[in-house]
């Protein structure tokens, strides 16, 4: 299994998000919150449709929680656990990915 950086550490804050585009086309985003990176697709189990309204605005205000901007579901950033709104209970679909010493956020390639 080999491995391809789909970003760097310094282009999230400690709690932010980055939009990417994985190899096979579909839309993603790396999520770090409080030092721990995790990463999902942006596609929200309610109704199928990106997360954000503007780019990389994947978490709600206070940077505790991923947010579904169009109905207001709130997501677990370590799991994807939906924990509020249309979606409870559901998840994101997570996508593997680990982060260096050096800071790269791999993404891991099946």
């Amino acid at each position: 299994m080999s491995a391809l950086m789909i970003a760097h550490s310094s282009q999230l804050e400690d709690s932010g998000a980055l939009g990417v585009t994985l190899p096979d086309g579909r839309a993603a985003f790396v999520v770090r919150v409080h030092g721990r990176s995790s990463a999902f697709e942006n596609r929200c189990p309610h109704q199928g449709i990106g997360l954000e309204d503007k780019p990389d605005t994947f978490l709600e205000d206070g940077n505790e929680l991923i947010q579904c901007r169009m109905h207001g579901a709130l997501f677990l950033p370590e799991s994807g656990e939906c924990v509020f709104g249309p979606c409870l209970g559901r998840s994101l679909t997570p996508v593997p990915v680990s982060v260096d010493s050096e800071g790269n956020v791999y993404l891991a390639r099946e």
